[in-house]
């Protein structure tokens, strides 16, 4: 990799290149702007899309010369050209060797997107300019989405109810995405951005950054159960409630997350590495999908995030969109926005990081990392994405930090050890992290082990470096090393 902004989004180009050119997909030999903008703004206007620029029309990979200059000078023509304003993913992708872009967008929601004063549909595989029939009917959508929920006003939310900090944060990460923005302040922001209408805060506005959402909309509330089986009762083991803005909701989530699965310091001869003991991408990507693409309008919505003994849920309240079905979650497909307004600023805050291929993401995620693929249900208007074996042990794994050892790092794994050798590799460190300055045989008693394998598990970890002995032979004891 020449730089830091090639991503390995190469599953993807995998994916797309199964397809042939369509009304949401094609592919450019040459980076002409002016042609990519015609098809990019016919993709908004239509069905959203990718457009490949390295491969020909017959899928030969040519890729693109000075790729780096290239992409950015194609964003951000793109991102200044095409009108109204709405979210374009420009991506410089290492795929055979070659360096290719890759351009995906939604299908808008402030038709009809213009590029230099004309407007572009797209019917099959061709670009057109709109007849006056296509404009009539994308003027149609823009009105019918003028009235959806998240575009309503909430009677009495003020200004003074918002968190300015999470407003001045998307403000600046917008700047950075379109130069020469040139807002005035945060209100003059949300006033452009569509979130503040005829001088009221709009249903989108308060979601993403009231101070406290619920007031207005009980139902934005967020749910989030550890169970100590694999299924729903009245017992559990923690249960917590979330009920700040979508933004820093993402932020408590993950780190509960993080803090109730973990990490484990994989030790591999003199070297160690941390590792997740989850697929930190894809439960982000599940949970960023359920925050967006849930039905906010019914107060009897909800999203909940279960953690059973045997796996991990995450259900939200609205079926999957007319047209997409469970197959499609597993190639590249068209994503039909139900909060357009939200997941632009997700989009802006650089959580959404591609557009349209979410769901492949997670799989890949889950895949890379040695982690059951996740799999989807849509029943009764509720969407589960069910992570298998992606669980709690017991309720000790969800006390969160043992004490004597590093903050989130609950285990270790030994590169050329069994299963059973890690786990009272684990028993062991953990005892001399909670008890430091044992001796083994007060060790061997504590973890309820024979003197002698106690002696052979704390010679493994002596050799990898975990624990130390400290003092002199009679008065001394083990510790744990300070670097973990």
């Amino acid at each position: 990799m020449k730089n830091q902004q090639i991503m390995d989004n190469s599953f993807i180009i995998d994916n797309l290149l199964q397809q042939q050119e369509s009304v949401r997909l094609e592919f450019k030999e040459k980076p002409n702007k002016a042609m990519i903008a015609r098809v990019i703004t016919s993709f908004i206007n239509t069905q959203g899309g990718d457009l490949i620029i390295g491969i020909k029309d017959d899928k030969t990979i040519n890729g693109v010369e000075n790729a780096e200059k290239v992409h950015n000078d194609i964003k951000k023509f793109l991102i200044e050209e095409i009108k109204p304003n709405a979210p374009i993913s420009v991506q410089l992708i290492q795929y055979k060797r070659k360096e290719i872009i890759l351009i995906s967008v939604w299908e808008g929601a402030k038709k009809p997107y213009q590029y230099k004063g004309k407007i572009f549909t797209r019917e099959n595989d061709v670009t057109k300019i709109s007849n006056q029939e296509n404009l009539n009917y994308l003027i149609k959508e823009r009105k019918e989405a003028d009235f959806h929920w998240e575009r309503r006003t909430v009677l009495g939310a003020k200004i003074s109810d918002l968190d300015i900090s999470e407003i001045e944060k998307t403000k600046n990460e917008y700047e950075l995405y379109k130069q020469r923005s040139g807002f005035e302040d945060v209100e003059d922001f949300l006033i452009q951005m569509g979130l503040i209408k005829n001088g009221n805060l709009t249903n989108a506005c308060v979601v993403l950054f009231a101070k406290n959402p619920a007031r207005y909309i009980p139902q934005s509330r967020i749910r989030l159960t550890v169970y100590p089986s694999n299924k729903t009762g009245d017992k559990f083991i923690n249960d917590r409630i979330f009920d700040n803005n979508l933004f820093k909701n993402i932020t408590d989530i993950l780190n509960f997350i993080d803090i109730t699965f973990g990490r484990s310091i994989v030790v591999e001869g003199v070297l160690r590495k941390e590792k997740y003991n989850y697929p930190i991408l894809a439960l982000r990507e599940g949970l960023l999908n359920a925050m967006v693409h849930r039905d906010y309008n019914s107060v009897n919505g909800f999203l909940q995030i279960s953690i059973f003994n045997n796996r991990t849920e995450i259900s939200n309240y609205g079926g999957l969109p007319e047209g997409i079905t469970i197959r499609d979650l597993k190639t590249e497909h068209n994503s039909i926005l139900r909060n357009s307004d939200i997941a632009q600023m997700c989009f802006i805050r650089k959580y959404i990081e591609m557009l349209g291929s979410g769901t492949l993401r997670m799989i890949d995620d889950c895949k890379r990392n040695g982690f059951n693929s996740p799999y989807w249900v849509d029943k009764e208007d509720i969407t589960t994405v069910t992570f298998p074996k992606l669980a709690i042990k017991s309720e000790e794994d969800n006390e969160g930090v043992n004490e004597g050892v590093n903050e989130g790092v609950k285990s270790i794994v030994v590169e050329g050890e069994s299963e059973g050798v890690n786990e009272e590799l684990n028993i062991l460190f953990k005892a001399v992290g909670n008890n430091p300055g044992l001796k083994a045989p007060a060790i061997a008693n504590l973890i309820d082990k024979s003197l002698s394998s106690t002696e052979r598990y704390i010679r493994k970890l002596k050799n990898v470096g975990m624990i130390e002995y400290r003092g002199v032979s009679k008065k001394g004891g083990y510790y744990v090393v300070k670097s973990i």
